[in-house]
């Protein structure tokens, strides 16, 4: 299999969900019993103002960049998302940052035939961020990602809808609450 994917070409992004996607019915996205609505763990409340945040693949189709979502994609490019536009579900993509801004060492790549047969996992998590699995068996390719960096870029994306200032204030007033908490 010829190795394609260039980590380039990657972004984290905050995901919202809009009050019409939370009282739609197409929110119900299962297939094989898993469900792929990406604010599944997560009250309606945290999705509306949080989000999740999901790798997303950017590719430009008629001079539009889009975001392609695919974890929580049932099949190949089924959601896809235009920054600070609502797609067809009404899941807005709120904030994205390069996948290199976070993960700077070069890829690496794994067959993952060659993983499981030769239990390569513990030693790749000794060595890598991340990496990138590919499989012969089903013609696909990958990133996966060891490190965490969802706290991260939640907070990044808190700073950018807030403001540092606004951001500093929150933060700060809960911190106070948090020592009072912690003193009784």
């Amino acid at each position: 299999m010829k190795q394609t994917l260039d980590i380039h070409d990657y972004y984290f992004g905050v995901i919202i969900a809009t009050p019409e996607y939370l009282k739609s019915s197409k929110r119900v996205r299962l297939l094989d019993g898993i469900d792929y609505d990406p604010f599944s763990e997560i009250t309606d409340t945290e999705s509306l103002i949080f989000g999740v945040t999901t790798l997303l693949k950017k590719e430009t189709i008629d001079g539009c960049d889009s975001y392609i979502d695919q974890y929580n994609s049932r099949y190949k490019n089924e959601l896809s998302y235009q920054l600070n536009s609502p797609n067809r579900l009404g899941i807005v993509l709120a904030y994205v940052k390069p996948f290199t801004d976070y993960y700077t060492e070069s890829p690496t790549w794994y067959l993952e035939e060659d993983i499981r047969e030769n239990g390569l996992l513990p030693q790749i998590y000794e060595n890598h961020t991340y990496y990138i699995s590919y499989s012969k068996l089903q013609n696909s390719e990958a990133i996966i990602t060891l490190g965490n960096y969802e706290e991260v870029i939640q907070e990044e994306y808190l700073i950018h809808l807030l403001g540092e200032e606004m951001y500093s204030r929150m933060t700060g007033q809960n911190k106070e609450f948090v020592k009072d908490i912690d003193i009784q």
